[in-house]
């Protein structure tokens, strides 16, 4: 855990000086009363105008990754990214893992998209994000989110210290079981 710990704390020096978030959140599955705390960061760095350096990890007990990229954002409603970096898993060594996203947003509309692959056939991962808003306080969404579900998302900003709190109640498809996300995301 410590050396988890350590990777975050550069990641964090590295890009401290552009745009860095950090979100934290448990995961909580009624049916078996599993609680799975995850700790993740996200980085970038302005290289140019339209390029950034970017850096991602994520923490839990059962997963860890880390991955570095770079984001292209021909308009400003926009960015295209694409990462490589190394996955530990708990069932596998370590290995490696590619990663790609995509933001759009406009006016109050925003879509992100998330897909990740390691080594492996079911080794992937997503996440999509749509979310409208409200107010500089609220906005309202849905997610599609694989090892969480699919569901409603509410998100509530604190403008005085530049953070939100959500909660997003899912049902997981994949492996039948409803659950309900609570977390936090921290900008620096």
């Amino acid at each position: 855990m410590m050396k988890k710990l350590n990777l975050l704390i550069v990641l964090f020096a590295i890009t401290a000086s552009s745009f860095a978030q950090m979100k934290i959140w448990a995961r909580y599955t009624p049916e078996n009363s599993d609680i799975l705390p995850t700790v993740t960061y996200f980085g970038k760095k302005k290289i140019s105008d339209k390029f950034h350096l970017t850096i991602y990890a994520l923490v839990n007990k059962n997963f860890s990754e880390a991955l570095v990229g770079v984001a292209y954002s021909p308009k400003k409603w926009v960015k295209i990214g694409l990462s490589s970096g190394i996955e530990n898993n708990s069932v596998s060594a370590a290995g490696y893992r590619f990663g790609s996203s995509l933001w759009l947003g406009k006016n109050k509309n925003s879509l992100f998209s998330i897909f990740e692959k390691g080594d492996g056939k079911d080794n992937y991962f997503y996440k999509t994000t749509y979310k409208y808003t409200f107010s500089d306080k609220l906005h309202l969404g849905l997610v599609a989110w694989r090892y969480h579900g699919i569901g409603p998302l509410a998100t509530y900003n604190i403008k005085k210290i530049d953070s939100s709190l959500w909660v997003t109640p899912l049902y997981d498809f994949e492996f039948e079981v409803a659950r309900i996300v609570l977390g936090t995301t921290i900008k620096f």
